[in-house]
C-alpha cells in the first residue's frame, strides 16, 4: 500500500523585533530598531499632525517589520507560501492584541502575501520619542490623499483629480525620497517620504514583494487619518490593478497589491486600529492607462513635460542604465504597459527613453542599445512575461476560463466598489475591449518581424 500523500511543509521564519539592547528569543531572527529599521528624522516630522499618536510610529514598524520578514525568507519553487511568526515591541500591546485589530491585519496581511502570519506584540521597554511638530501645509478641508511615487499612474491621477479637489487633494509619497520636490518647498510639504528604511542581515534573497502594498497601503491611510481626510485614492488603471490578480504565473499567487479586495481588508484594519473609517477609491479602475494618459494630456499637461518626466520600471540601476544614463528597461511588463499606453494616446517617446530602444527589431537582443551589455536570460524572460501577461489579458475574454474569470470578479469587486454586478459586468466588459484594441493596433504597428509579435505568435 502507498503511503498517504503528504502536503508541502511551509519555509518558515520567527523574528523578534527589538529594541536597542534586548535579547531576541532562541531560534529567532533579530530585526533591531534604529539598526535593522532606521527612522528618518526629516521625513518622521513631515508626518507629524496634531493627530499624531505612539500607535503611528508602532503601526510604521509594523510595516517595516512585515518587510524585513517578506523580503528574508525565499519562496519555495514548490510552494508559494511561507509561515511566519513574529513579536514586535509596541506602545499599546492590549490595542494591537485585541481582537478587531489582530484578526484584521492579519486577514489583510495573509491575503496579499499569500503566506502565514502570527504576530504577537508586547510591550515596549521605553517609549519612540515623536518627532518634533513643525509648520506644514495641512489643509483643514482634506478631501483625500493620494499614494504618490514617480509613476505615470500617480501623475496623472494627482493632476486630473487635482483639478477637481485643489488643495483638498494631498500627496502621501510611497518613495523613499523626495526627488520630485523642488528644494525650495523640501521641508515645508507634509508627507515627504516613507519614513523608515529597512536593512536586512543578509543580502536580500525574496523579490516578489507582496508586502510593498501593505506598506503603500497603510503609509496613506495613515496620511489621511493624521489630516482628518475620508479616503485615499488609488491611481492604478484597470490594467494595474485588475489582470494581476486575474493573470496568475505558473504557481504564483495572484497579486492584490492595488487590488480592490485588498483594500477594503486594509479599510476593516484601519477602522479598527485608528477608529476612523477611510476609504480607498479607485477612480481609474474602469479605463485603461491610455485612456487616462490622454485625458491627463487633454486637461493637465498640454505640452508633455509632466508625463514624460515620470518612471514606471521596475528594474534596479544596475539593470537599467547605459554608460552615464539611468534609463527604463523598456521590456518589463511595467515598462510595456507604459509604451502600449503611450501608443494609445497617439504619443511617443524618444528611444533613448529605454534601454530597450526598439520593439520592432527581429530578435530581443537586437532591440537593446548596443552599448548595454548586460543582456541576460533573466531579462529575456521578464520581457516575455511582460508581452505574454498582456497578451492574455487582451485574450480573456475568448478563453475557456472567462466565465469563471468573471464570476469571481463580480465577487471580488462589486462590495469594495460599492456596484452592482451588473454595473461590475458592463465594466468590466468595456475595460477588457478597450484593452484588446488598444494591444491589437500596438502590436500590428510593430510590424510582422517584431520580436514582440514571433513570441506572440508562437505562444498561440
Amino acid at each position: 500500500m502507498n503511503a498517504p500523500a503528504k502536503f508541502l511543509e511551509l519555509e518558515e521564519l520567527t523574528v523578534d523585533v527589538l529594541e536597542s539592547g534586548a535579547q531576541r528569543s532562541r531560534g529567532a531572527v533579530p530585526c533591531v530598531l534604529d539598526r535593522n529599521i532606521t527612522f528618518d528624522t526629516d521625513s518622521l516630522e513631515s508626518f507629524s499632525s496634531k493627530n499624531w499618536q505612539p500607535v503611528i510610529y508602532d503601526a510604521l514598524v509594523v510595516a517595516a517589520a512585515v518587510e524585513f520578514c517578506d523580503r528574508t525568507l525565499k519562496r519555495s519553487s514548490m510552494n508559494w507560501g511561507r509561515r511566519f511568526t513574529v513579536r514586535i515591541p509596541v506602545h499599546d500591546p492590549a490595542l494591537w492584541s485585541s481582537p478587531s485589530v489582530a484578526r484584521s491585519l492579519v486577514d489583510a496581511l495573509d491575503f496579499l502575501t499569500g503566506d502565514d502570519w502570527h504576530l504577537k506584540f508586547v510591550a515596549r521597554h521605553k517609549p519612540a520619542i515623536p518627532p518634533i511638530q513643525k509648520r506644514f501645509e495641512f489643509p483643514y478641508d482634506a478631501a483625500a490623499v493620494i499614494a504618490y511615487s514617480e509613476g505615470l499612474d500617480s501623475r496623472m491621477v494627482w493632476g486630473l483629480e487635482g483639478k477637481r479637489l485643489g488643495t483638498r487633494l494631498v500627496r502621501v509619497r510611497v518613495g523613499t525620497v523626495d526627488a520630485d520636490v523642488p528644494k525650495q518647498g523640501r521641508g515645508k510639504e507634509p508627507f515627504a517620504a516613507v519614513p523608515y528604511a529597512v536593512k536586512l542581515n543578509a543580502k536580500g534573497r525574496e523579490v516578489t514583494a507582496r508586502s510593498r502594498g501593505f506598506k503603500f497601503s497603510l503609509v496613506a491611510a495613515i496620511g489621511a487619518y493624521l489630516i482628518d481626510a475620508p479616503a485615499v485614492l488609488v491611481p492604478e488603471s484597470g490594467q494595474g490593478a485588475l489582470a494581476p490578480a486575474i493573470l496568475t504565473v505558473g504557481q504564483g499567487y495572484p497579486d492584490y497589491r492595488n487590488h480592490p479586495t485588498f483594500s477594503e481588508k486594509m479599510e476593516r484594519f484601519a477602522k479598527a486600529l485608528l477608529g476612523r473609517s477611510i476609504r480607498y477609491q479607485y477612480p481609474r479602475i474602469w479605463a485603461t492607462k491610455g485612456e487616462t494618459l490622454r485625458e491627463f494630456i487633454e486637461n493637465c499637461d498640454a505640452d508633455g513635460r509632466a508625463w514624460r518626466s515620470t518612471r514606471s520600471c521596475w528594474q534596479q540601476s544596475r539593470h537599467a542604465s547605459v554608460p552615464g544614463t539611468r534609463r527604463q528597461c523598456g521590456i518589463c511588463a511595467a515598462c510595456m504597459l507604459r509604451r502600449l499606453s503611450v501608443h494609445a494616446a497617439g504619443e511617443h517617446e524618444a528611444k533613448e527613453v529605454y534601454i530597450w530602444e526598439t520593439l520592432d527589431a527581429p530578435t530581443f537582443e537586437a532591440g537593446a542599445s548596443s552599448s548595454f551589455a548586460h543582456i541576460t536570460r533573466a531579462l529575456h524572460e521578464y520581457a516575455l512575461a511582460g508581452v505574454l501577461h498582456l497578451e492574455h489579458f487582451a485574450s480573456l475574454r475568448s478563453s475557456e476560463q472567462f466565465a469563471l474569470v468573471k464570476r469571481r470578479a463580480f465577487g471580488e469587486l462589486a462590495g469594495p466598489l460599492a456596484m452592482t454586478p451588473q454595473a461590475v459586468a458592463e465594466a468590466f466588459d468595456r475595460l477588457l475591449d478597450q484593452h484588446a484594441r488598444e494591444w491589437a493596433a500596438f502590436t500590428h504597428d510593430l510590424g510582422p518581424h517584431s520580436f514582440v509579435r514571433k513570441w506572440i505568435d508562437i505562444a498561440s
